[in-house]
């Protein structure tokens, strides 16, 4: 029971008023006219009006003593997020890997670049500017090579087989038959892989250029159908480039999906976009940045697709390669939607402890490395001036500890206080500018909010002209994007602070720290593992010690039916949470962040509207009611996500069908489900219908997402009827 909050004044306008004239009768009575249109009671009411005022200002004296307890305990408004997204960049003409482009560099500045969604009528337009600089060079392949994986020593690099790319003329050779006579014959290209190919072949390609984040399209010239088997729908190739820093080889995406060549099976072209970072290894004695084409068949790299199970084909002979060159078609950078300030300047220190300085944005949003405060001469160039670091309090700085506190609500920048101690001396908490010094902001963002949180191919204008791009577009949805949090949830998470107090123990502490970590956490659940002796329990895999804690993310309110694309938690969150999770978990606990597997629930719906009603508006309110109802984050029994570990039964189906208003009753309902077999293309596997008797059971580590609602409408009179004359669907 929540404790009573007191009203220090609960008069009204109208007992102010009557307060009042019961005091003329004792004070002035000669006056005897107490209706309305008396002067006197006007000023009367107008004395109540302006004194009601006061009192219910009054009365916020406790709201306000609330609000600095807050302050206290260090509970703050958490600042808006921005959404974060890739754009793509397309150049109007590739660079080539020719000689003469040795000297061309195309520099995209970080922060400068700023690309944006179409304006229309109603919606204004969303900035997104790059986080890092993006160069596009000339790519200089200098290693073609086809070889065998080797399985000496264990190295990944290892390679056995090899063979040295030259190329060939297409064309034919005449050669005699076994009887002499002359014949015509296609002339054999490049074989990419063995001449049978087996697990492991691949074409390696090494490119001396460090041309992380570019967009490189290959060009090639193949002998067609040359590869006897090769599927070109589903072609039993990957591609992957070397990750120096995990040692192990990695998959490469394509943002366009171009593969002209199917396979290496015509002539045309491939698009493969270099990973952040890319660094240069050596393989067969010559260090490059290796990037491979590699033949496999394995489920694990090329699951089935579609409703049908596609698997791709073993091929009898490999494909063939007359010519193959590579030019940087465009490239790609992080951006996020908010707006950016760099270098600005605050002011000058007047050598005084305490000094406050404001920026021109408020709020501003969390600050990353980099983004800090710079003290130095009037003029002077960053690498001259001095780096002070942000801390959340002067608590624990020294005097000569270059410490700042910013407040991101207000945009004020607070430099250490001079505090007067018990001893009658005082002490200097953080260091104090020297008088006449420069203080600058090196960078801080001010924006975001879910707006941010935008389709995939929706921005496809840039802000300003920028020479050689010809496109910009984000090949995945842009996600993170948080509004400014809210005073009533600041109350609620303050309750939950001190329970906890900074330490994660219980499932329960683990979830609501997960949460707070960082905006882009729309839930979080807490894995337990089971001890050693309980039997036939779901998470029993789970060995003792390790605490799994899964993330949902955050989602914005027009994202109504998820896609797997959507509910991929990006590898930023993961580690931002594990590292916060980290510092406060048990010495004995194992900690393990991931995201839930989710079970995707479409539905078939058979029923009867009210003859009043539209049965158009009917059929699409009943699949909201039943996208909202199943939603992880937005859906369930209370609307704050559908509970994990909680089943779905036809019951709870037909409950949320028979709410909808115009539904006279239900036919026939039908639940099936499905999941994710290609986390890397989204695709789903074939639907199972489910058991009206079970309905969907969920383990531990599976969630309940919405997919699709097929909602079919018959006519009241055709109730009963083997075979309905109409229906809307």
């Amino acid at each position: 029971m929540s404790l009573p909050v007191p009203n220090l004044d609960d008069r009204k306008f109208q007992d102010i008023v009557d307060d009042a004239k019961r005091q003329i009768g004792l004070r002035c009575p000669e006056w005897t006219d107490h209706n309305v249109s008396d002067p006197g009671v006007t000023l009367i009411e107008l004395f109540a009006w302006m004194m009601e005022g006061t009192l219910y200002r009054l009365n916020q004296v406790p709201e306000r003593n609330y609000i600095k307890f807050l302050e206290l305990l260090g509970i703050t408004l958490e600042s808006a997020a921005p959404a974060r997204a890739e754009l793509c960049f397309r150049l109007s003409r590739p660079i080539f890997d020719t000689p003469e482009n040795d000297a061309f560099v195309l520099r995209l500045p970080a922060f400068a670049t700023v690309a944006a969604t179409m304006r229309t009528e109603v919606d204004d337009a969303i900035d997104f500017a790059t986080e890092t600089d993006l160069v596009m060079v000339r790519p200089r392949l200098t290693q073609i090579i086809s070889a065998a994986q080797s399985s000496a020593g264990g190295d990944p690099l290892a390679v056995s087989d090899i063979r040295s790319f030259v190329p060939v003329e297409p064309g034919t050779d005449i050669e005699l038959d076994e009887r002499g006579a002359p014949r015509t014959i296609q002339r054999a290209g490049f074989t990419i892989f063995g001449s049978t190919p087996r697990e492991g072949d691949a074409l390696y390609l090494g490119f001396e250029a460090d041309i992380s984040g570019n967009l490189i399209e290959l060009r090639t010239e193949c002998n067609r159908s040359a590869a006897t088997g090769l599927d070109e729908d589903y072609p039993a190739q990957v591609w992957e480039f070397w990750n120096v820093a995990e040692n192990r080889w990695d998959r490469l995406r394509s943002p366009s999906g171009i593969d002209t060549t199917h396979g290496f099976n015509r002539t045309g072209a491939i698009e493969l976009l270099m990973p952040r970072g890319l660094l240069p290894a050596t393989l067969n004695n010559q260090q490059a940045r290796w990037i491979r084409c590699r033949y496999t068949t394995a489920i694990q790299d090329l699951p089935p697709r579609g409703i049908a199970g596609l698997r791709p084909s073993g091929y009898q002979k490999s494909p063939e390669v007359f010519s193959l060159e590579a030019c940087t078609a465009g490239g790609s950078a992080t951006a996020t939607n908010a707006s950016i300030v760099a270098n600005e300047t605050l002011g000058q220190s007047d050598g005084t402890p305490g000094q406050v300085f404001k920026l021109l944005h408020a709020p501003i949003l969390p600050r990353r490395t980099g983004e800090t405060i710079l003290i130095g001469e009037l003029g002077a160039s960053p690498a001259e001036m001095e780096e002070w670091t942000e801390v959340s309090d002067f608590s624990e700085s020294g005097p000569r500890d270059r410490h700042f506190v910013c407040d991101g609500f207000t945009g004020e920048i607070y430099f250490g206080p001079n505090i007067h101690q018990p001893d009658g001396s005082t002490r200097q908490y953080g260091a104090v500018p020297v008088k006449g010094l420069t203080i600058r902001f090196t960078v801080y963002r001010f924006g975001g909010g879910v707006q941010g949180n935008i389709r995939e191919n929706q921005i496809h204008t840039l802000r300003s002209a920028i020479p050689y791009i010809a496109d910009v577009w984000n090949p995945a949805p842009a996600t993170g994007g948080q509004n400014q949090e809210v005073l009533e949830r600041a109350k609620m998470r303050a309750r939950a602070s001190l329970r906890i107090r900074e330490r994660a123990v219980t499932a329960e502490d683990y979830e609501f720290l997960a949460c707070r970590s960082t905006s882009s956490v729309g839930r979080a659940h807490c894995v337990q593992p089971g001890p050693r002796h309980s039997r036939g329990r779901k998470n029993e895999l789970i060995p003792p010690g390790v605490v799994q804690v899964l993330l949902v993310p955050a989602l914005g309110s027009q994202i109504t039916v998820p896609r797997p694309a959507d509910l991929r938690v990006d590898q930023h969150t993961l580690q931002a949470v594990f590292d916060d999770l980290d510092r406060r978990r048990m010495l004995t606990a194992v900690l393990e962040v991931g995201e839930p597997d989710y079970v995707f629930v479409s539905t078939e719906i058979t029923l009867v509207a009210d003859p009043k009603m539209d049965a158009d508006v009917v059929a699409q309110t009943v699949k909201e009611r039943l996208d909202t109802y199943t939603h992880p984050l937005f859906g369930g029994p209370n609307g704050d996500g559908w509970p994990f570990r909680r089943a779905l039964t036809l019951a709870d189906i037909y409950a949320q069908v028979g709410s909808v208003a115009g539904v006279a009753f239900l036919l026939d309902a039908k639940i099936f489900v499905s999941r994710v077999d290609n986390p890397q293309s989204g695709r789903f596997t074939p639907e199972q219908l489910v058991s009206n008797a079970e309905g969907v059971r969920l383990s531990e580590h599976e969630l309940i997402c919405t997919r699709e609602h097929r909602i079919h409408v018959r006519p009241i009179w055709t109730v009963g009827m083997d075979t309905p004359a109409s229906a809307k669907e």
